[in-house]
C-alpha cells in the first residue's frame, strides 16, 4: 500500500510558520549580540570621564609626593601636616569614583597611599631629629625619603601606560 503524501494548505501554513520562527530566532540572536556590544560600549564610554579623573588625581598626587621633599627643604611646607592632609584628600578622591573595574589601578592607588604614609612618618622622624630609616635597605631616613621620591617620580611617568588599556578606544 503506497503512502500518499499530499500537502494540504494547512501544512504549507505550518511549514511557513516554522520557517518564520527559525528566521526570527536567528535575527533575534544577532540583535541580542548587537545590543550586548552596544551596552559594553556605552558602559566603557560612561566610565571614561571618571577614569580620566582618577588618572588626574593619581598624576597630581604622585607629582606632589615626588616634589614634597624639595618643598620641605625650601620651607614651603613644615613638618608633615600638609602631606597627611593631601593623603586623606587623595584617598577621598579615589573613593568618590566608586568601582571602575580597574584592579591594577586600584592596587597602584593603594601603593601610593602606603608609600606616602611612609614618607610622612620619615619626615616626622627627621623633624624629631631621629634619622633612622623605615626600610632596612637604607641607612638613613633621608636616603629612604629620596628613594620614595624617586619611586613617585617613576610612577608618575608610568601612569599613562597603566591607564592605556582603560582609556584607549576599542
Amino acid at each position: 500500500m503506497p503512502l500518499k503524501m499530499a500537502l494540504s494548505p494547512t501544512d504549507f501554513i505550518a511549514l511557513a510558520a516554522l520557517l518564520v520562527a527559525v528566521l526570527s530566532t536567528i535575527y533575534s540572536r544577532g540583535a541580542r549580540n548587537a545590543a550586548k556590544r552596544a551596552n559594553e560600549i556605552s558602559t566603557r564610554e560612561s566610565r571614561r570621564p571618571l577614569r580620566l579623573q582618577v588618572f588626574q588625581a593619581m598624576h597630581h598626587f604622585s607629582h606632589y609626593c615626588s616634589t614634597y621633599w624639595t618643598l620641605y627643604h625650601m620651607g614651603e611646607v613644615r613638618r608633615s601636616r600638609k602631606l597627611a592632609a593631601r593623603i586623606d584628600t587623595f584617598k577621598w578622591e579615589i573613593e568618590q569614583h566608586g568601582h571602575l573595574e580597574m584592579p591594577d589601578v586600584e592596587d597602584k592607588a593603594k601603593q601610593f597611599v602606603q608609600n606616602a604614609w611612609k614618607m610622612q612618618r620619615l619626615v616626622d622622624r627627621i623633624d624629631g631629629e631621629k634619622n633612622n630609616s623605615h626600610d632596612r635597605q637604607y641607612s638613613t631616613a633621608e636616603e629612604n625619603i629620596e628613594a620614595l621620591v624617586d619611586w613617585f617620580a617613576e610612577e608618575n611617568r608610568e601612569l599613562k601606560s597603566l591607564f592605556q588599556p582603560y582609556l584607549s578606544a576599542a
